[in-house]
């Protein structure tokens, strides 16, 4: 079990929407297995291959450690959001890509989602709340979409002007 090097913003890989996962072998299965291996040992609740440096559309989550202890942990492979409520939430967002940088974003409260699980084998999931929040936020990176992105646009003009200052070292 590893570790991995996560991927801090500016990187390209954070831009890029990702390929999906043809094969659903081991190579797959140990991906995954790092993955939250390197969620848990950065106290994340979610994880995007591109925040490790795969450029493949898988994403683990484990919103137990918020205290949601009816929700196991959840790898989702190619996943897409088939449905988002007209109802949002706004809540605080952080990410592992942007250590110590936190802001509110509005979200849809919940969502339906179809993915593969890591055996190949085709599910859906309604998420609402918390684990519906951190699934959007997952499924935008692997679309190469940042959560700096779902900020108003008066605090992503603030946020570029303060990295490019160096105020920001992620």
């Amino acid at each position: 079990m590893s570790v991995l090097k996560v991927v801090k913003y500016p990187s390209d890989i954070l831009k890029q929407k990702l390929l999906p996962v043809e094969n659903f072998n081991s190579d797959l299965k140990y991906i995954v297995r790092d993955m939250f291996e390197t969620m848990y040992a950065h106290n994340g609740i979610g994880l995007a291959a591109n925040q490790v440096g795969i450029n493949k559309r898988i994403v683990v989550v484990d919103i137990s450690l918020k205290g949601e202890k009816k929700v196991l942990p959840i790898a989702l492979i190619n996943p897409e959001i088939t449905y988002q409520s007209k109802k949002k939430q706004i809540a605080e967002e952080g990410c592992l890509s942007f250590p110590g940088f936190f802001d509110k974003i509005s979200r849809s409260v919940s969502i339906e989602v179809e993915y593969y699980d890591i055996n190949g084998k085709k599910q859906k999931i309604l998420a609402e709340g918390l684990l519906a929040r951190v699934l959007q936020h997952e499924i935008d990176h692997i679309n190469g979409i940042t959560f700096i992105e779902r900020m108003k646009i008066n605090k992503q003009i603030k946020f570029y002007l303060m990295f490019w200052l160096g105020k920001y070292k992620f």
